[in-house]
């Protein structure tokens, strides 16, 4: 890090959504905590970095660029093309805008950031942020201080953007028996302390908000890159070992959801890249943690894709079932044509 006092590194993935970075840079510029830095990841190219780095830096942004960047992580990298180094304007941090060499998924992006900085001394744990999140002026302390406490993954109270007293959930649980993944909290009060019972049942944090200590990323490796995008959150979390869960409670994180690739409405709405990934990445994960019971989770995934056809949208079954299918074949990585979709 070039910052002694840099603890805590911050990743964010973009995907050509610069308002909502915009947005999630600005909470962060109001924490109480100071010792961090930022490192955004680009994923939809020339053309959106550029647009980008115009949004944020410049003498009336919220950024201040840095020429000339010395350090080891102001250069290109390993999948990062072009590097641009900042500061916020009404303080110190800096932020660093990096190039993705192509579109490397939400894991992908995480990763070519996370991985160079395994190679320099001074942080002590990563916070990874959506771009659709925004965090409150505790959020990081508390975070920072839970980890402290010898949990290798923290959550935060991730609440609803429209209703922000409602929690999305405290973590998420993958059910060996089904397949389905369930949102441990959803609709609790915010406010609400889940119980050492309810901590339990948790596989992981959300990604959309997680942090991850130095030593839990050092222990159980980089984030799963082959599902592109959905189940990388629950793969870090099913590899932990030994490493403990831990919620920061007054740590409360905003998020919309879904502002890239359109998860984040109605079933029948949703984009077919959505639909097919999360029904392909489910059988993905099955195969590799729940042994021969991933056929029983490729019949529920079955049961899901008819609701679709009983919502009248054809389209969106066959999508689903390609991505089953794709699922049981072992298929991995972006999907350059979403297949089933007309």
């Amino acid at each position: 890090m070039s910052s002694a006092s840099a603890r805590l590194a911050v990743i964010i993935v973009s995907y050509g959504n610069p308002d909502d970075v915009e947005r999630c840079l600005t909470s962060l510029a109001g924490s109480d905590w100071d010792e961090f830095e930022v490192f955004i990841c680009e994923n939809a190219g020339v053309a959106a970095y550029d647009r980008l780095v115009a949004k944020l830096a410049g003498p009336d942004r919220l950024l201040q660029p840095i020429p000339g960047g010395a350090d080891i992580l102001d250069r290109s990298q390993k999948r990062l093309v072009s590097v641009a180094k900042c500061r916020f304007q009404r303080r110190a941090n800096i932020v660093r805008i990096g190039l993705a060499t192509e579109n490397l998924g939400y894991g992908g992006g995480v990763n070519a950031w996370l991985e160079p900085l395994l190679g320099v001394p001074g942080w002590e744990a990563v916070l990874v942020l959506n771009p659709d999140t925004e965090v409150n002026r505790r959020s990081l302390s508390e975070l920072v201080a839970k980890s402290a406490e010898g949990f290798g993954m923290v959550g935060a109270s991730l609440v609803f953007d429209d209703t922000p007293d409602r929690i999305i959930n405290y973590g998420l649980h993958w059910s060996r028996m089904t397949g389905r993944v369930v949102a441990i909290g959803r609709n609790a009060p915010l406010g609400t302390v889940p119980s050492a019972e309810v901590i339990a049942r948790i596989d992981a944090v959300s990604g959309a908000c997680v942090l991850a200590t130095r030593a839990f990323v050092e222990a159980v490796g980089l984030m799963a890159e082959d599902y592109f995008l959905y189940m990388e959150d629950l793969d870090w979390g099913r590899r932990r070992g030994t490493q403990r869960i831990g919620f920061a409670s007054k740590a409360i994180v905003r998020h919309i959801g879904g502002t890239t690739i359109g998860s984040a409405v109605a079933v029948e709405k949703r984009s077919y890249l959505s639909i097919y990934l999360s029904a392909r990445n489910s059988i993905l994960y099955a195969r590799r943690f729940a042994g021969w019971r991933w056929i029983c989770h490729f019949g529920v995934g079955l049961l899901f894709a008819a609701r679709y056809l009983a919502k009248g949208s054809s389209s969106a079954g066959r999508v689903a079932l390609a991505g089953l299918l794709d699922g049981a074949r072992g298929k991995t990585g972006r999907p350059d044509v979403v297949p089933g979709a007309r």
